[in-house]
């Protein structure tokens, strides 16, 4: 599965697919504008739905092997989507790419009492926070936890 920083930001076109899949919000179509003007100019098959009008679920389990997902849309619903496509089975890069926008949340795993803390993610990266909990200022790593959808929070260094 994905790690939330393992999302890209610009969609990048992959050759030789039996078929493409775009799913996104209004915004997200926007970014794979270009992409899908490729699409036409090679007559290449794909489908687009907008997240707001289908059932994704089962859209996506109605596609055949060999399809490529393409997903845009806010970094929580990315979240989710990716969760789904994963269940699927759009496991790998080779099936699928991510794009997010918006404000990106992320857990962090208190080493002391286990707790969660979200913290939001902006262009200035935090590298240490004060647990929610118990209070103790963390230092963020890169170690994610993909059980608790969380980074690990060590103790901060004084």
């Amino acid at each position: 599965m994905k790690k939330v920083n393992d999302f890209c930001q610009e969609p990048t076109f992959i050759p030789g697919k039996r078929k493409y899949l775009f799913c996104a919000d209004q915004k997200g179509m926007g970014i794979f504008h270009e992409i899908i003007g490729k699409m036409k100019e090679i007559n290449l098959a794909y489908e687009v739905r907008f997240i707001e009008s289908t059932d994704i679920s089962h859209w996506l389990s109605q596609q055949q092997m060999g399809s490529y997902l393409y997903v845009a849309a806010p970094f929580e619903q990315i979240k989710y989507i990716s969760h789904l496509a994963h269940a699927i089975g759009f496991t790998t890069e080779e099936e699928a790419q991510y794009i997010s926008y918006g404000v990106e949340k992320r857990n962090v795993f208190c080493c002391r009492c286990h707790g969660l803390t979200e913290i939001e993610i902006s262009q200035q990266v935090q590298y240490e926070i004060q647990c929610l909990h118990c209070k103790l200022q963390l230092a963020i790593s890169d170690h994610y936890s993909s059980l608790r959808d969380a980074y690990l929070g060590y103790i901060a260094k004084l």
